[in-house]
């Protein structure tokens, strides 16, 4: 007897995806596809009729307050999760690193492969942001240097950095979903020291320690209203901050507002609609 499915495709905000995808690794998804704004997640039948669904949207909306499910599709397909499993790719995110599924480990050929369980986080290497910001990382974080990964999300960030010679990390995260999210994620990559994983708020932090590097894939208005802690924290070390989630339209504007706060832009990159930069002192 063939498998029924529910394909559940939720309305948010692209830069809000990281988040909502580690809220729905604690349902039994079986998959995510990204569609511009839109998220489509699949699910059995059976444990999609189990779910409460008022709970279900309640839980999201702690990472993104206007989401909503605006379509349910039902289908039955035969070997649906073999089929999509050969579909997903590993993503060369630089020259040397790479994001693979935990099926297809060892596949990319990269001196630095981060496996990602896509059953639990599937898109994360694929978001533009996560691409500039493993690129940025590349070029400033140094062996036995201290990094703050602010919003770890899924930890990704976390990862590279202590693959690429990180002495400590330390990834917090406002929400309880991305903190046991980035917790498998960093056993999947047999990290057992090195990252420190922390469940608190950016926003209600009043600084954060001194550091070598901030690690800060958030939004617009969460990076501009920090701006001002991310400067503390690598002014004694001249560090650097590098900054990403923010679309091309505000980049210009972010811009003046870390030029007035102290910052010097030393790098920026660009992918899609989204703009990264290395701010330092």
């Amino acid at each position: 007897m063939n498998q029924e499915y529910v394909y559940v495709t939720l309305s948010s905000k692209e830069e809000l995806f990281e988040n909502i995808i580690a809220i729905l690794s604690n349902f039994p998804i079986l998959g995510i596809e990204e569609i511009e704004d839109n998220l489509k997640v699949a699910l059995k039948k059976e444990n999609w009729d189990k779910i409460d669904k008022e709970f279900f949207l309640e839980a999201l909306k702690v990472a993104d307050p206007n989401i909503s499910i605006i379509q349910i599709d039902k289908e039955i397909e035969k070997n649906w999760n073999e089929e999509w499993e050969k579909n997903v790719t590993p993503v060369i995110l630089s020259e040397t690193i790479a994001v693979a599924p935990s099926w297809r480990k060892g596949s990319t050929g990269k001196p630095i492969e981060i496996i990602i369980d896509p059953k639990m986080s599937f898109g994360t290497g694929h978001h533009s942001t996560t691409k500039l910001m493993v690129q940025l990382a590349e070029k400033y974080v140094k062996p036995n240097s201290f990094w703050i990964d602010v919003g770890t999300g899924t930890g990704i960030l976390a990862i590279v950095a202590n693959k690429l010679g990180a002495k400590e990390v330390l990834a917090f995260d406002n929400n309880p979903w991305s903190i046991a999210n980035a917790s498998e994620n960093f056993r999947l990559n047999n990290i057992d020291s090195g990252i420190d994983l922390i469940e608190m708020d950016l926003d209600t932090l009043p600084n954060l320690p001194e550091c070598d590097g901030i690690f800060a894939n958030l939004n617009y208005e969460l990076v501009v209203r920090n701006l001002g802690k991310f400067h503390s924290a690598i002014e004694t070390k001249k560090g650097v901050a590098l900054i990403s989630g923010i679309l091309i339209y505000d980049s210009s504007e972010l811009e003046e507002i870390a030029l007035k706060k102290g910052f010097k832009i030393i790098d920026k990159l660009t992918d899609q609609e989204w703009s990264a930069f290395a701010l330092t002192i």
